[in-house]
């Protein structure tokens, strides 16, 4: 019987890579992945007005689909923001019971709106 440790110890033990040869396998496999296509440039900006009657329509489609539900949840377009404002009402007294923006965010929004002109710095 032999014990003999080294040798199997010697064949066992990875065969040391060259740099060389790592860097000339990752170069091979960058060449074989495909190129992603480039993104393509963004020239057209959004119509205004198209965008506000896509909101309009969807808040219309939105309440319909509430008041099927009978739920008393409305969506609607404030002008001055320009946002979507969620209403929740009490079914039996038609109380706001809930407002998304709230009256005070949108007060806000458009006492900004105002504000515009003042917050510009002259020096620039």
């Amino acid at each position: 019987m032999s014990n003999d440790i080294t040798s199997s110890a010697a064949r066992a033990a990875p065969q040391p890579v060259s740099v060389a040869a790592s860097q000339s396998a990752r170069a091979a496999d960058v060449q074989a992945r495909p190129a992603a296509p480039a993104p393509e440039p963004v020239t057209a900006q959004p119509d205004p007005r198209e965008t506000r009657r896509t909101l309009e329509e969807s808040t219309q489609r939105l309440n319909q689909q509430m008041k099927r539900n009978n739920r008393e949840l409305t969506f609607s377009v404030d002008d001055l923001a320009n946002k979507v404002v969620v209403t929740v009402k009490n079914r039996e007294t038609g109380e706001v019971v809930r407002q998304i923006p709230s009256e005070v965010a949108l007060r806000v929004a458009h006492n900004l709106d105002d504000m515009k002109g003042l917050l510009q710095d002259s020096k620039s």
